[in-house]
């Protein structure tokens, strides 16, 4: 006879994921109130996803990419203009075991973007855009915590160690600022490129409540009212502070804390010498934060009697736990030359480092990867305004070696305190800081039992007096009690053993009926 002690929690099961890549074209036709193109300069893009829904094995995405072009204009003065739209898109990811009451998150980037001119007046844009697609399942789990029994039932005990979101928010913060131009500056003609880079430099939870603080980081390249339409870079720190509330959080609790651009706004208007030299500037970012509790479990992971035929009923789960959020910094310097040019000046830079791979070895993990690099510059052989870009390889390598149990790392390689200097008449020289933003994860698959039924008298008639069973390669005494419904102090005793010890494969084990 046993007794059962039931109990239940909720997992995040991980059902799957998928890297996909989807191609967005579209058209885009340059407004009457700007100039037709001479010369594509840049095009970039950034993707919004606006709705996830988790279909019967797929994933459906719904969002636009927003794209940014600059061009040189075929009027006499070769004046930069820049266009922006956006190009909808929908994508069905196919993912199987998903059903449409889990959820699903995506994480997506461009892998390439470019555009073409078809006319004077009209543009072919394309991209190649990288959906990182995780589908988890949320729902309770029925197990067996402990048995009481009168020693004719047999049961393992495992003790399960995870991490688990306990606590989850997504909050909005928007702020509005001014950027003023000094007054030996031009007046702005025209924007053409706004970037907003938020990050976070502190986060720390007292109080029940985490206090957030970081910078926005916005820089605006524009046309500069003058007789030659010259272009001109700014860039300007704005400081936030935000409170999020977290009941029952203490600052010993692991937490993950990510922000992102959701809109910006600009207006140029007037200052005081009614001259158009303010940037109003109205921000949206999006916080999310996350805080991490370890749950510890102890399951029946298998049973069995020694009198009778048992049912069980068992579910395997697949969990994803995080170990730890870490970052790390590398130097990056390299310089790249541009052929048949003569660089005058430097207008504009932008940077993106992509992973090409990444592997695991021992204690590091090394991520191979380019950081592909965009420049607009003056060509000092024609007075024009140019670009080039340049793909540069790059190797960075993490420390792991305070881990014992890493299964599986995502990695997210970010850019900080990049900087492209005229290095003599056609070279550029990079500089940068490669951040590695690491969530060292101890997936499982774990085996639990959800009810065990008695049912009919064993009949070992039939078995022999006594059996001598040859230790095979990875068995254990447990799974030789089980396959002949001995307890496992019985056989233990038997043979002198202790439960616990380790059996040497080929060694003979001796089992004697018990009447």
């Amino acid at each position: 006879m046993f007794k059962q002690s039931n109990d239940a929690f909720i997992v995040n099961e991980l059902i799957g994921n998928s890297l996909t890549d989807l191609i967005v074209e579209g058209d885009i036709y340059i407004p009457e109130n700007l100039h037709s193109m001479e010369k594509i300069i840049y095009t970039s893009g950034k993707v919004k996803i606006n709705n996830i829904s988790t279909l019967s094995n797929k994933v459906a995405v719904y969002g636009e990419l927003n794209y940014t072009i600059i061009y040189r204009g075929s009027d006499e003065d070769s004046t930069t203009q820049a266009t922006n739209g956006k190009i909808d898109f929908m994508e069905e990811i196919p993912l199987q075991g998903v059903t449409e009451r889990m959820s699903a998150s995506i994480n997506p980037s461009i892998d390439y973007i470019d555009s073409k001119i078809v006319s004077d007046r009209k543009a072919l844009i394309k991209a190649v855009i990288n959906i990182n697609t995780e589908a988890t399942n949320s729902h309770n789990v029925e197990y067996i915590s402990s048995i009481e029994s009168d020693g004719t039932f047999q049961a393992k005990t495992n003790s399960i160690v995870y991490t688990d979101v306990s606590s989850k928010q997504q909050v909005e913060l928007p702020i509005s600022e001014s950027i003023i131009l000094d007054a030996n500056m031009n007046e702005i003609l025209n924007v053409l490129k706004v970037d907003v880079v938020p990050k976070i430099s502190e986060a720390d939870i007292m109080n029940e409540r985490m206090l957030i603080e970081g910078v926005c980081n916005v820089g605006v390249l524009y046309t500069e009212d003058n007789s030659f339409s010259t272009l001109n870079y700014i860039t300007k720190e704005f400081p936030f502070t935000h409170y999020v509330e977290f009941k029952n959080s203490d600052d010993s609790m692991m937490k993950n804390v990510n922000i992102n651009l959701s809109n910006v706004d600009c207006v140029v208007s007037k200052d005081d010498n009614d001259e158009r030299k303010i940037v109003g500037l109205d921000i949206d970012m999006l916080i999310t934060t996350e805080l991490y509790n370890t749950i510890n479990k102890n399951v029946i992971s298998d049973a069995y009697s020694t009198t009778n035929e048992v049912d069980i009923e068992s579910s395997d789960i697949s969990l994803s736990s995080i170990i730890d959020f870490k970052s790390s910094k590398d130097n990056f310097e390299k310089t790249f030359d541009v052929d048949n040019v003569t660089i005058k000046d430097i207008y504009y830079y932008d940077a993106v480092a992509k992973i090409s791979e990444k592997n695991i070895y021992e204690d590091s993990m090394v991520v191979d990867g380019f950081i592909d690099v965009n420049v607009i510059f003056l060509n000092g052989d024609n007075n024009k305004v140019d670009s080039v870009s340049s793909s540069i390889p790059f190797t960075s390598t993490v420390d792991l070696s305070e881990y014992n149990d890493i299964s599986d790392v995502d990695i997210k390689i970010t850019l900080d305190d990049t900087g492209a200097y005229r290095k003599g008449l056609n070279t550029i020289l990079v500089e940068s800081k490669i951040i590695s933003e690491l969530s060292v994860k101890d997936n499982k698959n774990i085996h639990v039992i959800n009810n065990i039924t008695l049912g009919e008298k064993l009949n070992n008639k039939n078995m022999a007096s006594i059996v001598f069973r040859v230790v095979q390669p990875n068995e254990t005494l447990w799974d030789i009690a089980k396959n002949y419904n001995v307890s496992m102090n019985y056989l233990g005793k038997l043979n002198n053993l202790d439960i616990n010890d380790n059996l040497m494969p080929g060694s003979k084990i001796i089992i004697t009926k018990q009447v």
